[in-house]
C-alpha cells in the first residue's frame, strides 16, 4: 500500500470502459446498418474509420490544456458526432442525413451493457461510500445506462451539464463546489491517462486507471495506481 493513499469518503467513476462497455463492434455494426439503411455503396470498415479519424481529431482539440480559457466553444457529442458525418458526406459525396446518423449513435451508446463486475462492486462500496460518476458524454446516452447498473448514484455530472470536457480541471473544479467536497477525500477511476488520470489528479484527487485489457493485475506509479478490474478496487479499500 502507498504511504500516501488515505480512505476515501467518495468513490467517482467515469462511464464508458470503466463501469460501462463501449465496444467497437458495436460502432462498426451501427456504421453498418446505416449504410444499408441508405442503399450506399461503401465499405463497411472505410466508412467508420474515415469517421473516426474526424472524431478523433474533435476529442484532441475539444480542450486547450495549455490555456484553457481558449479552448473552442462546447460542443455535445451529438453535434460534433454530426459535424464529422458532415464532413464524411462532403468527402465522399455522398447525400446523408448528418442529424439523423448522430441520433443513432446517441441511441447505439445508450443501449451498453455494464461490465460483469460492475453491479455487485459498485453496490458493495456503495455501503460504505458515496458514489458518483464524472462522464465525458451526453444526458442522452449517459443516463440511460448507468439506470442499468441498478445502484443508486449520490452524484452525477456530465460533460454536457459542466458544458467542458475532461481533462478540463473546470469539470473537477465545478463537481467539487457544487457538491461541497474535500478533493482530497475522493478517489477517481477512469480508463484513460489523459481524460482521467490527469483530470483528477489535476484538483487533488487520488486517480486509479482501470485497464480491463490486463488479466488482474495491479501497479503502483507515482501519481496514480493501475488496475485492471473494480475487485481489486474494492479489496485496495479493505486495506486500508
Amino acid at each position: 500500500m502507498r504511504k500516501n493513499l488515505s480512505y476515501p469518503k467518495v468513490l467517482l467513476f467515469d462511464c464508458f470502459e470503466t463501469i460501462i462497455e463501449n465496444d467497437i463492434l458495436r460502432w462498426k455494426q451501427l456504421f453498418k446498418k446505416i449504410i444499408a439503411k441508405n442503399n450506399w455503396d461503401l465499405d463497411a470498415n472505410d466508412f467508420w474509420n474515415l469517421w473516426k479519424k474526424y472524431e478523433i481529431t474533435f476529442r484532441k482539440v475539444r480542450t486547450n490544456m495549455k490555456k484553457i480559457e481558449d479552448s473552442p466553444a462546447f460542443k455535445t457529442y451529438e453535434k460534433a458526432w454530426s459535424d464529422c458525418f458532415n464532413i464524411v458526406f462532403s468527402e465522399l459525396k455522398i447525400n446523408g442525413n448528418s442529424e439523423e446518423c448522430a441520433k443513432l449513435c446517441i441511441q447505439s451508446m445508450a443501449q451498453n451493457e455494464p461490465y460483469e463486475d460492475s453491479i455487485e462492486i459498485l453496490n458493495k462500496l456503495k455501503s460504505n461510500h458515496k458514489i458518483g460518476v464524472i462522464s465525458n458524454a451526453d444526458n442522452d446516452f449517459l443516463l440511460p445506462v448507468l439506470d442499468k447498473l441498478c445502484v443508486s448514484f449520490d452524484y452525477i455530472l456530465s460533460s454536457e451539464n459542466a458544458n467542458c470536457y475532461k481533462p478540463n480541471p473546470n469539470i473537477f473544479k465545478k463537481f467539487i463546489r457544487q457538491n461541497k467536497l474535500d478533493p482530497k477525500e475522493c478517489w477517481y477511476i477512469g480508463d484513460k491517462e489523459f481524460d482521467d488520470i490527469q483530470g483528477s489528479s489535476s484538483v487533488g484527487m487520488q486517480p486509479f486507471l482501470i485497464n480491463r485489457r490486463v488479466y488482474n493485475e495491479i501497479k503502483e506509479f507515482d501519481n496514480y495506481i493501475q488496475i485492471s478490474n473494480l475487485k481489486q478496487l474494492y479489496l485496495k479499500i479493505k486495506t486500508i
